[in-house]
């Protein structure tokens, strides 16, 4: 520890004044006997007496100047175990010898002993390079003082410190101040500074700085583009007072600043271009110490809020005229009291002007036998602060006349607070014709109820007397010879073809009568198809048509109601041979995925677009009257899209003029029960004349 001290202190340790006296007091008082010795003549005797109190003045003195030593080795032991910076010694390599524990702790170690041998170039610095550039200082210098360098530590962390170092005999001594955090601080200060720059120079709004004669000293780039210039240094050179569309402005708006320290105002500036804009002017009275004032300020460009504040004038002028001109009755109210009325409501209200409705209760105003009713609608627009669905009153006018009415509750904003429009529509018209109508549909519901039972009556009355007028027809036409024989068959073909039509019109009867019910059962589509395609092939063959059948090999199973899927595809065969005098006629039938589909083709003479719409509707055919030229009653599409919507399918169609017609029908593979049928108006894609 002794090599830790100062030379001075290690080899000549200052004397303090109480050692002085003790040597020199010593020194006089054997001088002193000495003389007395002499003169009184004890020559041996006071010489040895002198001799003997130097001697103890001598120890005394040495025995002072040993123990303040001790003392200043303890104080600096003290100082160097205790110090808060690091202290090392090293020799001239760089090689450490001996370092304080404040040290080691800077640097990682647990014991200032771990350090001892480490090398300051390789162990402590964080550049090697470094130890020589204090070394070429040390040299020129005999001392290196402040010198700010990065040390690592034991985990390899490295970090900035502040080092003093100095050459004592062969040995380099130094302190060692860590300073990271000051470096972190000044770096935090520097990046704080650039991002204050950066988002000075970011900023949406423009800051600046002035005089009272107008220079501008200072500004960002949004202050410069809103003012209209390329840059900073361009606005620089301008003069405040000539943005100024009116001058007195700036002159009021200097003087509230010099007043109160601070303003805000809305200007009216002018750009170079001659364009003028809109700011808000916010800045405060800054005065120096030098007594210089500035104005410090912030600009935001409020341009397009002025044009849209006055379009919001102008649009609240017109909604305001156009509530005037309204037939409806409007006030405004805020849950309680009417705040604005129009003339019509006035006029609802048997008031000579809108002024007589304005602070009156909206109870007041919607007089009604419900007025509890009314009052609940009301509040729920309040507590919901949402446009409510239409509400139907019968409310009173002032000459008691009862008015049907259509109540519209919505939340507005008037004049700067919430505030809720009540719009009163006297439907009472529209009303009277809702009841005619549904008195009309009643009626039509009950004419179809009659003509449905009608048809079934009728039907079953007719089919009795003609089935023997067909039997006795087919006994005649076997009995009776030529030319008899072929009367006898026009009255059976006639008696039959009568009979589809009866039938035809009960299935009608029975489904819109909701007596038709779906019964399904497990079957064979695909011979089905060919069982009901076997019935026209007489017919084919006898127009000379071409059959094609495009069917599974092998079975295909279904759920489905029997006799409704062989009155589908019945009736969409008799369809294609009807009206197909050339060509094929194809049928295909198919499962694709859960779903069963049905296609009937031919080359017929297919259908005009207009007349699409309207092909499944009954007693509808392309061509009527005397005009006809193919028989049928125009039931069997309609039956047939009917029994599809039944068993929960669709039916699609694809015609062109002359070139023929191609149905298909799409139906579940499974029907999970049986279905009664319902009375539904129903539209085609796409269709062709009706059986």
């Amino acid at each position: 520890m002794r090599r830790l001290l100062p030379e001075h202190e290690a080899h000549h340790p200052a004397p303090n004044r109480q050692i002085y006296g003790v040597l020199l007091g010593g020194v006089l008082l054997s001088v002193g006997v000495a003389v007395l010795s002499w003169l009184r003549g004890w020559e041996s005797v006071g010489l040895l007496v002198a001799l003997l109190v130097a001697t103890a003045a001598w120890s005394t003195g040495l025995w002072l100047m040993g123990r303040q030593r001790a003392e200043v080795l303890a104080t600096y032991q003290a100082f160097f175990e205790h110090a808060l910076e690091g202290i090392f010694q090293a020799d001239r390599k760089g090689k450490l010898l001996a370092v304080n524990p404040a040290l080691a702790r800077m640097l990682g170690y647990e014991q200032p002993e771990q350090l001892q041998g480490l090398h300051l170039a390789t162990d402590v610095l964080a550049e090697a390079t470094e130890f020589e550039h204090l070394l070429l200082q040390l040299k020129a210098h005999g001392a290196v003082r402040n010198r700010y360098l990065q040390l690592r530590r034991r985990n390899g962390e490295v970090f900035w410190a502040r080092m003093n170092i100095w050459k004592r005999e062969e040995l380099f001594e130094g302190t060692v101040e860590d300073v990271s955090s000051l470096q972190e601080a000044e770096a935090a200060l520097r990046a704080s500074e650039a991002r204050y720059r950066t988002l000075l120079e970011h900023l949406p709004v423009g800051v600046y700085r002035s005089t009272l004669d107008g220079t501008i000293r200072a500004a960002n780039t949004a202050a410069a583009r809103m003012l209209g210039y390329d840059s900073v240094e361009a606005l620089l050179r301008a003069n405040a007072r000539s943005f100024y569309v009116d001058p007195a402005q700036r002159e009021a708006f200097l003087k509230r600043l010099r007043e109160k320290g601070e303003a805000t105002a809305e200007l009216a500036l002018r750009r170079p271009d001659g364009t003028i804009i809109w700011v808000q002017d916010y800045a405060r009275c800054i005065v120096e110490q030098d007594g210089q004032v500035y104005f410090d300020g912030v600009l935001i460009d409020i341009t397009e809020r002025k044009q849209a504040r006055q379009a919001l004038q102008e649009t609240e002028e017109r909604y305001r005229q156009l509530l005037e001109q309204l037939p409806e009755s409007v006030v405004v109210h805020d849950g309680e009291t009417i705040l604005y009325a129009n003339a019509a409501a006035a006029a609802f209200a048997g008031l000579s002007s809108p002024e007589e409705l304005i602070g009156k209760s909206i109870y007041q105003f919607l007089r009604t036998e419900k007025a509890d009713a009314i009052r609940r609608y009301l509040e729920m627009a309040v507590q919901q602060g949402r446009q409510l669905p239409p509400m139907e009153q019968q409310m009173v006018r002032a000459d008691g006349a009862v008015r049907d009415v259509e109540l519209v509750s919505a939340p507005v904003q008037y004049q700067g607070r919430p505030a809720f429009q009540v719009v009163l529509r006297d439907i009472t018209e529209r009303k009277q014709y809702e009841r005619h109508l549904l008195e009309a549909k009643e009626r039509a519901e009950e004419i179809a109820r009659l003509k449905s039972t009608l048809l079934s009556n009728i039907s079953h009355e007719i089919r009795t007397p003609l089935a023997g007028v067909i039997g006795f027809a087919e006994v005649l036409e076997e009995e009776l010879d030529e030319p008899h024989r072929e009367l006898a068959a026009l009255i059976r073909d006639s008696g039959r073809r009568l009979l589809e039509t009866l039938n035809t019109l009960l299935d009608l009867a029975r489904i819109e009568a909701g007596a038709f019910v779906l019964t399904p059962e497990p079957f064979d589509a695909a011979d089905e198809v060919r069982q009901s395609v076997r019935i026209f092939q007489r017919m084919i063959d006898d127009k000379g048509l071409r059959l094609e059948l495009d069917l599974p090999d092998g079975p295909l199973p279904v759920y489905l109601d029997r006799n409704g899927f062989h009155r589908i595809v019945v009736n969409l065969v008799s369809n294609a041979v009807k009206f197909t005098d050339e060509g094929m006629i194809r049928v295909g039938l198919a499962a694709e995925g859960d779903r069963l589909r049905l296609e009937v083709q031919d080359t017929g003479v297919g259908i005009d677009p207009k007349f699409l719409p309207h092909i499944f509707e009954e007693f509808r055919q392309e061509n009527n009257g005397l005009t006809r030229t193919h028989q049928g009653s125009g039931l069997g599409l309609a039956i047939t899209h009917r029994l599809v919507d039944m068993m929960g399918g669709h039916i699609e169609v694809q015609s062109e003029k002359g070139k023929g017609t191609t149905f298909t029908v799409w139906l579940p593979l499974r029907l999970t029960n049986g279905t009664k049928t319902e009375t539904t108006s129903t539209t085609a894609n796409s269709t062709k004349s009706n059986a």
